[in-house]
Formats: structure tokens, sequence, C-alpha cells
């Protein structure tokens, strides 16, 4: 069990885990990456449920119980674990995909637009910075998520 004071938990650390976890049980015969991803899918629709009859909800979660704290951190760590599983059976790191996603995003949504213009405007004026990269890049500029 992870107790108090452990150190950080890391992308490689829970993919190791996993893998174990599989290997032990015969599992990595049924985890091809469509099965992952609908079992991702399912725990993603039970995170949803949670929050589903909630309306808005503040951040830190002030009003919720002990349980339903709980209960939310179960369903995080269901999709953090198949997306991991997703990710390693596909051979992508996880890791450096998210970095690289971020910085693209940064890219996308500079911070001197962001003060000065809607977010409506900022997506226009993303657009056009994508296209104009990739006329320069090579790349085709598709929206990646």
């Amino acid at each position: 069990m992870v107790k108090e004071g452990d150190h950080s938990v890391t992308l490689d650390l829970l993919k190791q885990k996993m893998a174990e976890f599989a290997k032990e049980r015969d599992w990595g015969q049924f985890h091809s990456p469509r099965n992952l991803l609908l079992a991702l899918v399912g725990e993603v629709g039970e995170l949803s449920e949670i929050f589903q009859w909630k309306g808005e909800v503040p951040k830190g979660l002030p009003d919720w119980k002990d349980e339903e704290r709980v209960h939310l951190g179960e369903e995080l760590s269901d999709v953090l674990l198949y997306l991991v599983q997703l990710s390693d059976v596909c051979g992508i790191d996880l890791g450096r995909a998210a970095l690289r996603k971020v910085e693209l995003n940064a890219l996308k949504y500079p911070v001197s637009l962001s003060k000065l213009v809607s977010s409506k405007d900022q997506e226009v004026i993303a657009n056009k910075i994508l296209v104009d990269n990739s006329d320069t890049s090579g790349t085709d500029g598709a929206e990646s998520g």
C-alpha cells in the first residue's frame, strides 16, 4: 500500500505496476488497444456519474463527504490506470506526449493574446497560427485533442 510520505508516483512506476498486475493474471491477452480504450471509456462514464446531478462544483469540493472524495479518487485512478496501460500498449510515451501537447497549446494560445481578446477570437487567431505554422513546418495542422 502507498503510505503517507512516500515519494512521488511517476507514470513509469504506474506503467510498471500495471504491466506486472496484468502479467500475474495473464490478462495481457485481453489488453489490445481497442479493449483498453473501451474500458477507459467505461471508466470515464463512471467518473461522469459522480458529477452528473451535482451542478457546478466549487474547486476543492468543500461540501463533499469523505466517502464521496474516496469514490472520486477511485474513479479518477481507474481512468488514469487504463490511460497509462493504453499508452504503453500503443508504444506512446505518455509523459512526453503530454509535455509536447502543453507546448503546442502554448503556441496555439499565447499569453499575449489570451489577455486581449475573447475566447472565440482566440480560437480564430489560434487556427490562423496553426495554418501558418503548418505551411512552414510541413505538418497538416490537425488538432489532436
